[in-house]
């Protein structure tokens, strides 16, 4: 009777089973991401202030001062500073220097070319002249070359023998006025004579 009683016991103190047991987690993890969204979340105002006291423990003094100065600001040697105004001056005196130089330069330059541009001027009236006096006299030779192109050829033979008949006459008549030589024969002609019938435009 007791051996009876005892597995009725054994089973009533433990009545889960292992299907049981695998239900009761499956509800307890679904449970647990409910049981985190209603957890109120911190506030960042909350958390800034709980996390300052560690940062600024162990941050040192010299960083704080760093912290202070904005982030786009960076530190400025007066020295740097200094020098660089000195060059920017010097820089500058130079320029003026060089400015005042050109202006001597040029007030010294300008009576020179006020004279240079005044011989130009004269130096254009000349040629100017002188490219109408080369038209007119180009235009003299044109007529010269007409005219003389307009002589017919019959007339300048006739000339041309005019010429040699006067010539010969003079020729002969002074043969006839030199001083009578004994020992030469004029009867055979004159030499001279025929060399300026060969050559009739001989001087004279």
């Amino acid at each position: 009777m007791f051996s009876d009683d005892v597995p009725a016991t054994r089973s009533s103190s433990n009545p889960s089973t292992p299907s049981d047991q695998n239900s009761t987690e499956i509800h307890e993890k679904k449970s647990s991401p409910e049981h985190h969204r209603l957890q109120p979340k911190a506030e960042p105002g909350e958390v800034d202030s709980s996390c300052k006291p560690a940062a600024e423990a162990s941050t040192p003094p010299e960083a704080k001062s760093s912290d202070n100065t904005p982030a786009g600001d960076t530190i400025v040697d007066p020295k740097r500073i200094k020098r660089s105004r000195v060059r920017k001056l010097q820089y500058i005196s130079e320029l003026e220097r060089s400015v005042t130089t050109l202006q001597t330069e040029v007030s010294a330059l300008s009576p020179k070319s006020r004279i240079f541009d005044h011989q130009r001027l004269l130096l254009n009236v000349d040629n100017s002249a002188l490219k109408q006096r080369i038209a007119a006299l180009a235009q003299d030779k044109i007529f010269k070359d007409v005219r003389l192109a307009s002589y017919d050829q019959e007339n300048l033979d006739s000339e041309i023998l005019c010429i040699q008949s006067h010539v010969h006459k003079v020729v002969k008549k002074m043969l006839v006025n030199l001083p009578h030589f004994p020992n030469h024969d004029f009867s055979s002609g004159s030499p001279f004579l025929e060399d300026h019938d060969q050559y009739p435009f001989a001087p004279k």
